[in-house]
């Protein structure tokens, strides 16, 4: 008998079961070391924590004009809130000292909620940031994933500029991996299971913005995922393990962002008109 295993599967190297890039291997890592962290910190530490790096709109249009500080108060009074009194103090301790905190357009993406909505996340991700880490390469997949989470959070800010409750969660880049990832895995004569090799992701031509319409499989994804996002952040859809709605602003400024970068930092084939 050989002792190479390669020999029982007609002398082809079998896949790993987990056949990840190293970029979203160590993105879902960062995550879900960061969650880990703070299940050992105190309920206040915690708090601070997400004081310091979860994004939060009022907080930033107060920085840019401070005189709207009084619309942010009245917008929770009319609300009607069973909880307006602990909503008012959380405006005064979070906007107390004027600071935009800029870095948490970026930084919310790192925090989550709960379990459940970070392994939601980490399987989109290993879902559709595989293939487009493996086309674009770790640096420009990090980039784009960044900039979608900034994008989220700059919508979430223009739809919803006096709210005060936090915004977390890595859905925005995420959610620009998805439109990063239509670019190409619906082009046609492309089957999924393809999409674990580098060289053959790599060499696939991407869609032209308008050749995306044109694309049944790709425009029915899109149609779907804007409905579910509508659907699941007004409400009208319970998430499974979770007691709040999704920010579907930031999902679909993720979204917008992912498709509208991928051509800047793609190196690969475009399809001709």
């Amino acid at each position: 008998m050989s002792a190479n295993p390669d020999h029982r599967h007609g002398g082809r190297p079998r896949e790993p079961i987990l056949n990840l890039p190293g970029a979203v291997i160590g993105l879902i890592a960062v995550l879900a070391l960061v969650h880990v962290v703070r299940e050992f910190l105190s309920a206040q530490d915690d708090f601070l924590a997400m004081v310091q790096f979860a994004f939060v709109p009022a907080r930033m249009t107060v920085w840019f004009s401070p005189d709207r500080l009084n619309e942010v108060v009245e917008s929770i009074g009319a609300a009607g809130s069973t909880g307006v009194v602990q909503h008012l103090r959380l405006a005064r301790f979070l906007l107390g000292d004027g600071e935009g905190y800029p870095w948490t357009l970026l930084t919310y993406g790192l925090l989550h909620g709960s379990w459940p909505h970070l392994l939601t996340n980490v399987v989109w991700l290993a879902a559709f940031g595989s293939p487009v880490a493996r086309r674009l390469g770790p640096m420009r997949f990090l980039l784009l994933f960044a900039a979608a989470t900034i994008g989220g959070a700059l919508l979430h800010w223009w739809a919803r500029p006096l709210e005060v409750l936090p915004l977390v969660g890595a859905s925005a880049g995420v959610s620009g991996a998805m439109a990063a990832a239509i670019r190409f895995v619906f082009s046609p004569g492309v089957h999924f299971s393809g999409l674990g090799d580098d060289a053959a992701v790599r060499a696939i031509p991407a869609e032209r913005f308008g050749g995306i319409w044109r694309n049944s499989r790709a425009l029915l994804f899109i149609v779907v995922w804007f409905v579910t996002n509508i659907l699941f952040g007004a409400g009208l859809v319970p998430i499974f393990g979770e007691e709040s709605s999704i920010a579907w602003e930031a999902h679909i400024g993720g979204f917008v962002a992912g498709l509208l970068l991928f051509p800047l930092l793609d190196r690969g084939p475009v399809r001709p008109r």
